[in-house]
C-alpha cells in the first residue's frame, strides 16, 4: 500500500507540474510514466507520437507483434514478470554469436545487426529502442529500402552522436513511432513507454 501510496502521490506531482493539454488520455498515460520512470519534467515538452500512433502500437502488441529491444538493459527494465503476465516474449540479439559474428565480417555495430537479424526472423516488430542510434539508423534504412517488415518503433536512443538526428529522421520517416526530440532518452524512457504502452493493449 505504502508503494501505492507514493506512485499515486508522484503521479499528483506530475500532473500539477507540467503542461500535458496537447496530448490525448492515452497519450497522456505514456508521457507520465516516462515522467515518473526518468524524474525528467522535461519530456512533457519533447515526447513527440505519430498519427494515431498509440492506436497503432496497441493494434501491433494485439495481433502479436514480435517485441525486439536493442540492448539487454531495455528488456531488463520492462521486465520477463511483465512481460509473462501479458503473454509476450522479448527479444534482444545483442549478445547472440551471429550477430557478434556478423558485426565483424561487414564492419557494422552489433546493434545494426541486432536490426536485421530480426528483419529476417520475424513478420511484424514491435521495436524498443533506448539506447543505440545505430539499431534506429538500421531500422530507417530498411524502411527507405523497402524491406522492412511491419513495425512499430519506440524510438528513445540517447547520447551525442546521432541520437538526436535518428529521432528526428524517425519523426519524418513514414513509420508508426513514439518518440522525443534532443539528446535525452534511454533505456529506463523506451522501456517505461513500453510498459505504458502494453498497459493500454492488455487493460492493466
Amino acid at each position: 500500500m505504502k508503494g501505492q501510496q507514493i506512485e499515486r502521490k508522484s503521479f499528483e506531482i506530475i500532473e500539477s507540474s507540467v503542461d500535458l493539454g496537447r496530448f490525448d488520455r492515452f497519450q497522456q498515460a505514456i508521457v507520465k510514466r516516462i515522467i515518473h520512470a526518468s524524474g525528467d519534467l522535461e519530456f512533457a515538452k519533447l515526447i513527440e507520437f505519430s498519427h494515431d500512433a498509440v492506436e497503432r502500437g496497441i493494434a501491433a502488441l494485439r495481433e502479436g507483434y514480435s517485441v525486439v529491444c536493442d540492448v539487454n538493459m531495455v528488456k531488463t527494465g520492462i521486465t520477463e514478470a511483465f512481460a509473462s503476465k501479458i503473454g509476450i516474449e522479448l527479444h534482444c540479439f545483442i549478445n547472440d554469436p551471429d550477430v557478434i559474428k556478423r558485426s565483424r565480417l561487414e564492419n557494422k555495430t552489433r546493434a545494426e545487426c541486432c536490426i536485421l537479424k530480426a528483419n529476417e526472423m520475424f513478420d511484424g516488430i514491435v521495436f524498443v529502442i533506448g539506447n543505440s542510434p545505430t539499431a534506429l539508423l538500421e531500422v530507417l534504412r530498411l524502411n527507405r529500402l523497402g524491406v522492412l517488415k511491419p513495425s512499430f518503433v519506440l524510438g528513445f536512443p540517447v547520447g551525442f552522436v546521432d541520437a538526436e538526428k535518428s529521432k528526428k529522421l524517425l519523426a519524418e520517416s513514414n513509420l508508426p513511432y513514439i518518440t522525443n526530440r534532443g539528446t535525452k532518452g534511454g533505456s529506463p524512457v523506451a522501456a517505461s513507454a513500453f510498459r505504458a504502452l502494453a498497459g493500454l493493449a492488455f487493460d492493466l
